[in-house]
């Protein structure tokens, strides 16, 4: 029996474009005497090739027509990378063993008209044997093995495959050979576009997301091991996939605190100190900490209050750094001032609640009866205080001392004012009357002082009913064409004084067509309802119109009220006139000067 043995060459790359092939060249080995591959087949399997990646080629062959022989011959393919872009090089280079189907491929190893079997031989050699001394036919094998390599640039490679019929190592002009080129991509690199930072300002041992992060970030200034807020850092390249690898972060913080890097995916509670000491991955600043896919960096406290911003940046294999995101983080002390400003402050006689107390002022509806701002020693709005906001009343029959509150939303569309506001309702006695007056004083409990002193702020409450009189008026009782006007409902109750804050205002129509909005059905604050100026405006039309309206009052009384749109060509006309009249004066005048000079 005889065996052919088709033994296949290590693929060895160009050092550079100024030199020539280099190539491992096996042992001597006997030329077919009476056969040879007359075509060679070469193309790229991989999809997309990349810097970094490994590129693999198959490899085909078409083999002429063997007559018997005694003698086993080896047949010798040579490769090499013939060219690469410069400044580049290719890291790693080799065959594919022949029982490995290139990567990207599903090719088998086939033949075609052929009286010899084609095995598959472990070391990567491929075996074509024939039976005693039969001759066999031209043949083709579509995959006779593989190649790869590393690129480590972007740009074209050139793979060059022959038949080294001499075993030179070198490309003879007469050797049958075939190239392929292959288009190198740049690989995705780390991208700011696709990472993603996001914060969550507790204590929470959960990975901070889009929702975490739309909540500003408070937490008390006092030092201790409560996180007081955690930042996740996903890194990607600019095809949105994690990168495992090859990068650095850094961060900067500016203000109060400090900051502790952890390659971590989720963050752990408590990772803070009350006494830290200062390391490469803890301080102010961090600087090229080595990054997986995913990591936390957590923002502590340190005993100062105020507003710090942490700058978090991260660079590539290659060092270059990209800024990923700007987070702020404000730390409060202990409270020293509170000031509380009344916005409704006329109760509903009989005992009602005043205003609401919601955190998420979501509507226009969404009032308090009062906003108390709480402030440290240096003006930080101060957290925390909901259950420590107390009242008393100078008056318990007017109003009672009873009042809720909670800390104000700083992302709701009607904020108070965010961290250090919060939101109170109050409510009137039972026995409260129209007319009547009371103070509330405001207080929580001093921080600096035995417990039993207080910080204070006052407010004034009075007492309204419901609606007994309505009157509409007008900001002038003339306007110009399109001019911006004022419309003003009144309410008083049945003791001539102003409605309680809430009562129901009705809306205002126009005899004639005005621009912008009317006003419409709202509320009464202070016995008062007004439109915001620049929303209504004068008719176009001069001449007299009215304001009209329905009173809530249990009559339904009518309510109107007149103004005018003056005539800007009347006004026009009038100049004209006055105009005119100088001129016949001046006139008679120079004609009285003339008769005196005699001149005619």
């Amino acid at each position: 029996m005889k065996t052919i043995s088709l033994k296949k060459v290590a693929v060895v790359s160009v050092a550079s474009l100024g030199f020539g092939l280099l190539s491992v060249v096996p042992a001597k080995a006997a030329v077919l005497p009476n056969g040879t591959a007359t075509a060679i087949t070469l193309s790229s399997v991989t999809t997309s090739p990349v810097v970094g990646t490994a590129v693999h080629l198959k490899m085909g062959t078409t083999l002429a027509a063997l007559t018997a022989t005694t003698t086993a011959d080896t047949l010798t393919f040579q490769s090499a990378v013939t060219s690469f872009p410069a400044g580049g090089s290719v890291a790693t280079v080799g065959v594919l063993p022949a029982n490995q189907t290139p990567a990207g491929t599903a090719t088998d190893i086939t033949t075609t008209a052929s009286t010899a079997a084609v095995t598959v031989v472990a070391g990567g050699n491929i075996r074509v044997t024939t039976t005693g001394t039969t001759a066999w036919s031209a043949q083709t094998l579509t995959y006779l093995g593989g190649f790869s390599f590393t690129p480590t640039k972007a740009g074209a490679h050139v793979v060059t495959v022959w038949v080294d019929t001499d075993v030179d190592g070198q490309l003879d002009p007469t050797e049958v050979s075939q190239t392929v080129s292959v288009t190198v991509a740049a690989a995705a690199d780390l991208a700011a576009s696709t990472s993603t930072v996001f914060m969550r300002g507790d204590n929470t041992a959960t990975a901070a997301d889009a929702t975490t992060d739309a909540i500003p970030a408070v937490a008390t200034a006092t030092a201790g091991t409560a996180n007081s807020a955690a930042i996740t850092i996903s890194l990607k390249d600019s095809a949105n996939v994690a990168m495992a690898s090859g990068n650095t972060v850094s961060a900067t913080l500016t203000g109060p605190g400090y900051i502790r890097w952890s390659t971590a995916d989720a963050p752990t509670a408590s990772q803070c100190s009350a006494t830290p000491t200062y390391a490469a991955t803890l301080g102010r600043s961090i600087t090229a900490q080595t990054a997986d896919a995913v990591g936390t960096l957590y923002v502590c406290a340190d005993g100062i209050s105020g507003v710090s911003t942490v700058v978090i940046t991260a660079a590539n294999a290659a060092g270059v750094s990209q800024t990923l995101a700007t987070k702020t983080v404000t730390f409060y002390g202990a409270v020293t001032k509170i000031v509380a400003t009344g916005v409704l402050t006329v109760g509903r006689a009989g005992g009602y609640a005043v205003g609401v107390d919601t955190a998420n002022r979501n509507a226009a509806t969404v009032v308090p009866s009062v906003i108390i701002k709480a402030t440290d020693k240096n003006g930080v709005g101060v957290g925390g205080l909901t259950g420590g906001i107390t009242a008393v009343s100078s008056d318990a029959t007017v109003m009672t001392s009873t009042v809720t509150n909670n800390p104000d939303t700083a992302g709701a569309t009607y904020s108070s004012g965010g961290l250090g506001f919060y939101n109170v309702a109050t409510n009137t006695a039972t026995s409260s009357k129209s007319g009547g007056k009371a103070t509330l004083t405001f207080r929580v409990v001093d921080p600096a002082g035995d417990g039993t002193t207080y910080l204070t702020s006052t407010v004034d409450f009075t007492i309204g009913g419901s609606v007994a009189t309505e009157t509409l008026s007008f900001d002038k009782a003339t306007y110009a064409p399109g001019e911006s006007m004022i419309v003003t409902i009144t309410a008083k109750d049945s003791s001539g004084n102003p409605v309680y804050d809430g009562a129901a205002s009705p809306a205002v129509t126009f005899s004639k067509s005005v621009g912008g909005t009317a006003p419409a059905a709202s509320t009464y604050v202070g016995g008062k309802k007004s439109n915001s100026a620049n929303t209504l405006f004068a008719p176009a039309i001069p001449g007299a119109f009215q304001a009209l309206a329905t009173s809530g009052n249990a009559a339904g009384s009518a309510l109107t009220a007149s103004a005018t749109v003056s005539d800007a060509n009347a006004a026009l006309m009038t100049q004209i006139d006055a105009l005119n009249a100088k001129i016949v004066a001046l006139n008679a005048l120079i004609a009285k000067i003339m008769k005196k000079l005699g001149v005619k």
